[in-house]
């Protein structure tokens, strides 16, 4: 079974991803799987644990807007929204840098990229150096894990680290394409798309 630990102690947590393990923690949406994007094998793991069909592409977290623009085309408007929204329950659909590998995104030229509002784990991200694939803590088609025990019995012999804490209110993110000129939202979650038009005016 997985080590539980508190969210304080998430140095321990950061140095598993940095070796390429799986670090399950409570996000502001709900709890999650994760490990660092830039190794193929830890994403091929992370893919196993859960389940997860091939052909679906893994989200991406940061710790800051810094890692955000090392990976994703960021234009004027998006920077806005990023200094504006995150960290917080929206999720971004970017273009990715050509230094990007296409596994990293299964040939797709996008991204889906958010930064969690949760004490401790920006700073870990920040600490482990480079964005992680994050996805729900559950195997695909079944209900995500409320807290770090139902995460271990379910999922505990398949990663490394559990992070004690409490997600949120158990609401799957806003998702906003900012491919195209016109911002679309792909799935809506808690944030508003004509909040988002407001903050852009002026």
């Amino acid at each position: 079974m997985a080590k539980i630990v508190d969210i304080t102690q998430w140095k321990e947590a950061s140095e598993i991803l940095k070796e390429g393990g799986l670090v399950a923690f409570a996000t502001d949406t709900v709890y999650g799987i994760a490990c660092r994007y830039d190794n193929q094998a830890s994403q091929e793991k992370l893919k196993h644990a859960k389940a997860r069909p091939e052909e679906k592409s893994l989200p991406l977290v940061v710790g800051n807007l810094a890692q955000c623009e090392e990976i994703a085309e960021i234009t004027s408007r998006e920077k806005k929204i990023i200094e504006k929204w995150l960290p917080g329950a929206i999720t971004l659909i970017l273009k990715k840098k050509s230094c990007v590998p296409d596994w990293v995104t299964n040939g797709k030229d996008t991204l889906a990229v958010r930064m969690i509002d949760v004490t401790g784990i920006n700073e870990m991200i920040q600490d482990v150096g480079v964005p992680l694939f994050l996805t729900s803590a559950n195997l695909s088609g079944e209900p995500v894990c409320q807290d770090a025990n139902e995460v271990n019995e379910r999922l505990g012999n398949k990663i490394e680290v559990i992070l004690d804490g409490k997600h949120r209110d158990g609401l799957a993110s806003t998702i906003l394409d900012c491919t195209q000129d016109e911002l679309v939202v792909l799935r809506q979650g808690p944030i508003q798309l004509e909040d988002i038009l407001k903050s852009l005016e002026g």
